[in-house]
């Protein structure tokens, strides 16, 4: 086996999911996200598992979705929903590793290659980032796990929705050989249909296939591409998506009711300074400007900021003055999403507080350390503080 782990992560039914999270009276449903809902012509954007089991397909127009299913919900697509679903997806992923090749708005490479000691084995990990999707943003997502992209990306559609999935090169001849040749990534519908009149109908027909017989019909080039992918060889190289400057270190929560009584708006500030201080300690960045962000429930934003004397990765001192701002800009009305971001940022070399030291408001926290200890050996939802637990009970 390769020392190279490469992930590929795809979202599972990203565009349907996502109208799901925001309206949670759709889930389990058969829906169509199509341009208009109230317009029967157009073509379908996305459709859910549910949909997809009775023959819905993306693209297919709309009066032939309501033929494959009578009863389909056609859901108009939110505008700005996806890409801002989309981006807390990738800073998810760029936690678990600096080196990531973004392929779409819902799809990614990560190379995991090294990660062992902070997320142990690969399927692990990969169980790590996908509890995370899901209890960050209620959304799922398979996960192919190889040596190389391509047998990541075949391993990541093998199993839909929320798979995990390996295809190392020991496992070819097992797992992929039997499938369809037209299931080969890159091997598009003309090239299916000539390799099927050369009776070559499975990837592992075309794995044994000689290249002289290729040749004729298919090119140097394409034949030499098609049977090193058949046989799993790729030497395509991450293209780098997610090394880039860090501008800004934030989480935001959608809510699917009304939030009201301030006991309830505490609570929901400190589980994202929680999440947010943890992730500038991971990053060893300190930040000087934090931002809250509030959505009313007639959909207007606002946004309020502070800038501190002193950059900090404390979560009670985020939550301290992300609380401080929130009671001066509440304005009375109900809340739909509620958000927090730190910029401004110093990195921190080496002067995190230790155990024994005397700290402050600004400095990491001897609470932050052990409770970060804990996350990194078990996981991050090992353990949370205590007026969290009962969270998701609590809806009032």
């Amino acid at each position: 086996m390769s020392d190279k782990l490469i992930f590929h992560i795809d979202m599972n039914a990203f565009f349907a999911s996502c109208e799901q999270v925001i309206r949670p009276d759709l889930k389990g449903k058969a829906i169509a996200v199509v341009g208009d809902a109230s317009r029967r012509s157009g073509i379908v954007l996305a459709a859910s598992y549910e949909a997809k089991a009775y023959g819905v397909k993306t693209t297919m127009p709309i009066y032939k979705a309501t033929q494959c299913y009578k009863d389909i919900i056609l859901v108009s697509s939110t505008y700005g929903l996806y890409s801002e679903m989309s981006k807390k997806v990738m800073e998810i992923f760029d936690y678990y590793t600096p080196v990531k090749e973004q392929l779409s708005i819902d799809e990614a490479f990560l190379d995991m290659t090294g990660t062992k000691q902070l997320f142990g084995k690969p399927e692990k990990a990969a169980k790590k980032i996908q509890d995370n999707i899901l209890n960050e943003l209620d959304l799922g997502c398979s996960v192919g796990i190889s040596s190389n992209k391509l047998l990541a990306k075949m391993a990541s559609d093998m199993k839909k929705p929320m798979g995990i999935t390996t295809l190392f090169p020991c496992e070819i001849q097992k797992k992929m050989w039997p499938m369809n040749v037209g299931e080969l990534y890159g091997v598009g519908k003309k090239s299916v249909s000539k390799l099927n009149e050369l009776g070559i109908h499975t990837i592992g027909d075309l794995a044994i296939t000689d290249k002289s017989s290729l040749k004729e019909y298919f090119g140097i080039k394409s034949s030499e591409y098609m049977l090193k992918s058949a046989n799993g060889i790729s030497s395509s190289k991450l293209v780098e998506s997610g090394t880039t400057k860090v501008k800004s270190v934030g989480n935001e929560l959608t809510y699917s009711e009304d939030i009201i009584q301030f006991d309830r708006i505490k609570n929901e500030l400190l589980l994202l300074a929680d999440t947010v201080g943890y992730r500038l300690r991971h990053k060893l960045l300190k930040g000087r400007t934090l931002q809250i962000k509030i959505k009313y429930n007639d959909f207007t934003v606002i946004t309020r900021s502070i800038t501190f004397n002193k950059p900090t990765d404390s979560t009670d001192y985020i939550y301290e003055k992300a609380y401080e701002l929130i009671k001066k800009n509440r304005g009375g009305k109900p809340i739909r999403l509620l958000g927090i971001s730190l910029t401004n940022f110093e990195v921190e070399l080496g002067n995190q507080l230790s155990l024994f030291e005397q700290e402050n408001n600004f400095e990491t926290s001897k609470l932050d350390i052990m409770v970060d200890n804990v996350r990194d050996k078990f996981g991050y939802t090992a353990i949370k503080r205590g007026s969290l637990v009962d969270r998701n009970q609590d809806k009032s």
